[in-house]
């Protein structure tokens, strides 16, 4: 992860664990070794995001595996983006304060 190993990048267990789910649920954590780079967001997102990418990896090595991984939600993405913020206002959905005087 990022040049270090996955214990030393992630300080959190919880986010240790979502990293290697994938790899333990298709039962070949002892097959690969994977080096990612993530970037941007914070370490509980990049740690959804590289179990999203080694989900998707482990699927066109083998197809079989989609049921199972996609069942367990690590297939899924969160389509959630920041809205853009709009002319007119403070932020995307901010209003300027209104004064009746």
């Amino acid at each position: 992860m990022n040049g270090r190993p996955v214990d030393e990048y992630f300080c959190l267990e919880r986010d240790r664990l979502m990293v290697r789910a994938p790899l333990r649920l298709a039962q070949s954590a002892d097959r690969f070794d994977v080096f990612v780079n993530a970037r941007g967001g914070g370490p509980h997102g990049q740690a959804g995001a590289t179990a999203l990418g080694l989900a998707r990896a482990l699927v066109k090595i083998d197809s079989s595996w989609e049921k199972t991984l996609r069942d367990e939600g690590f297939l899924t993405r969160d389509a959630r983006k920041v809205e853009r913020k709009k002319y007119g206002r403070k932020k995307a959905r901010k209003h300027f304060q209104f004064s009746k005087r």
